[in-house]
């Protein structure tokens, strides 16, 4: 026809993408249109659950669907991610997961998933930290003292640790700080806890709240947190950059993961809901008291930070002579 331009190939790859492109759109915005499975790779009770109970309930009530959290312990959370990894990318099948999900590979060899290829990043939740806690017994109410001593005695202190996210952030203090310190490694962070209260151990790296009891009563010292500020449930406790060791500001979050090639529409449709859920003054103070904050970062910018763990922790497994299992 007169006045009709042919159509090249890149008019023509242009026309196929957009045209791909429709179905996904026209699936976000009907999302969800039946009930959505969210996958907590650990046991029920703990603050992964917590979180993803207390923010997947508003989420549930701001679609008007079922949401179901479903406990899938085992393997450091291994057990639970793999049925995410392997599940349609159609967002009904998501996972509420931690910082352990970037540091488990640099202890478990034989991983049945890739942690950045076969995800989907789509927000944080909530950002914590962890705290190094000192022993009332062992005389260490201050990062200082403990830094002073350690410095002056390589090889006499150790560090607790209660799983592998503890474990790897007490060895990024270790290279960071240049001490000559070995690691103690307890099943949990009870017996841990326990055993700074009872001075049998110097210092160790639980979670502020598991602590928080313990260093009321003045049996056990929070030292220091790993976040880039102060904690608002602890204004007086500096920051490990403020006590002089820099570079340990990683902070300990609970974040929203689908299965790989989810629909980057869809990824962004569901952090928007949740940075809407997260606005709620309610939802608010409860993750305040949690002694964290609410996360909110687009699937790109949390994308973003899962390969800088990915990489900062395969350098610390390394230094520190971790090799998988």
């Amino acid at each position: 026809m007169a006045g009709r331009r042919p159509i090249g190939r890149r008019g023509l790859a242009l026309g196929v993408a957009g045209a791909a492109l429709v179905p996904s759109v026209a699936r976000s915005q009907d999302f969800p249109s039946k009930q959505v499975h969210v996958i907590v790779p650990y046991p029920p009770g703990g603050g992964t659950d917590i979180v993803a109970r207390l923010i997947m309930s508003r989420l549930g009530e701001r679609w008007k669907q079922t949401v179901i959290v479903d406990n899938k312990a085992g393997a450091s959370g291994i057990v639970g991610s793999e049925i995410v990894a392997k599940s349609p990318p159609d967002g009904y099948t998501l996972l509420v997961t931690t910082t352990a999900h970037t540091i488990n590979p640099f202890f478990t060899k034989h991983m049945p998933y890739d942690t950045e290829r076969d995800f989907t990043p789509i927000t944080v939740l909530v950002i914590g930290a962890l705290a190094l806690a000192g022993s009332t017994r062992s005389g260490f109410d201050s990062i200082q003292k403990f830094l002073a001593a350690a410095r002056a005695a390589p090889g006499k202190y150790q560090f607790g640790s209660a799983d592998s996210t503890t474990r790897m952030i007490g060895e990024l203090f270790r290279v960071k700080s240049g001490l000559d310190i070995e690691n103690v490694a307890y099943k949990g962070a009870a017996p841990m806890i326990q055993e700074l209260a009872g001075g049998h151990i110097p210092v160790g790296f639980p979670s502020p709240l598991s602590v928080m009891a313990h260093h009321r009563a003045g049996t056990v010292h929070i030292l220091a947190v790993t976040s880039e500020k102060r904690l608002a449930l602890l204004p007086d406790v500096p920051t490990m950059a403020e006590a002089g060791v820099p570079d340990v500001d990683r902070p300990q979050w609970f974040s929203l993961f689908g299965p790989a090639n989810m629909p980057p529409v869809l990824a962004r449709r569901i952090r928007d809901d949740v940075v809407a859920v997260l606005a709620g003054p309610e939802i608010l103070t409860r993750i305040r008291d949690l002694a964290s904050e609410p996360g909110g970062e687009t699937p790109e910018v949390f994308a973003q930070r899962v390969r800088s763990d990915l990489a900062i922790w395969r350098d610390t497994a390394k230094v520190a002579g971790i090799e998988p299992e």
